[in-house]
């Protein structure tokens, strides 16, 4: 194994001494003008040192290697309070939902009982029905609410003469079933 080459004498300026050592089983110069090279021994060769290239890990203060910032540093601190940020609102979302919508549910229902509504149109076939009352003597009140109960798995069926009917909710697994007769059947 030879040295590499001394600088050209025009450009050399003594800012550093030149050293050797070995650094993970790897033969590592460094110039009086810092310039660093290893030796390959699969090429059987010095090779100059390139931030960036193919090259082993160069020695401890070699000028070689990934200049990474403290930890504390605002930039690697902003990651972890967005996280922390968003943990936060998803466990106070969990905890405190921004409204109980099957209370709301529930008492708009039991609002309806009694009342009439008008049929807003058809889905597969089947009548939809508004979800606000309107007056039993108009020509708009399609049926009136019989009763309201609740549609969780086990609840009874309509009385005879009645149809279920649901009425969408936002945010409400299973809704009250609204049981309804025709205005003109039951008046």
């Amino acid at each position: 194994m030879s040295e590499p080459p001394p600088p050209d004498r025009a450009t050399q300026r003594r800012s550093r001494p030149a050293a050797r050592t070995v650094h993970l089983g790897v033969h590592w110069y460094r110039d009086d003008r810092g310039r660093v090279s290893f030796f390959d021994a699969d090429g059987e060769r010095w090779v100059p040192y390139e931030r960036g290239g193919d090259a082993p890990p160069t020695p401890p203060g070699w000028g070689g290697g990934l200049v990474r910032p403290r930890w504390t540093t605002g930039w690697r601190l902003v990651p972890v309070v967005i996280t922390v940020f968003v943990v936060v609102i998803a466990v106070v979302q969990v905890i405190r939902p921004s409204g109980n919508q099957v209370q709301k549910e529930a008492k708009a229902s039991a609002a309806l009982l009694g009342k009439c509504l008008a049929q807003s149109g058809t889905a597969s076939g089947h009548p939809k029905y508004s979800s606000k009352p309107v007056p039993c003597g108009s020509q708009r009140a399609a049926v009136k609410v019989i009763k309201v109960q609740p549609s969780s798995p086990g609840s009874p069926f309509c009385p005879p003469g009645t149809t279920g009917v649901e009425l969408p909710y936002s945010g409400v697994r299973y809704l009250h079933i609204e049981c309804v007769q025709d205005v003109h059947a039951g008046g």
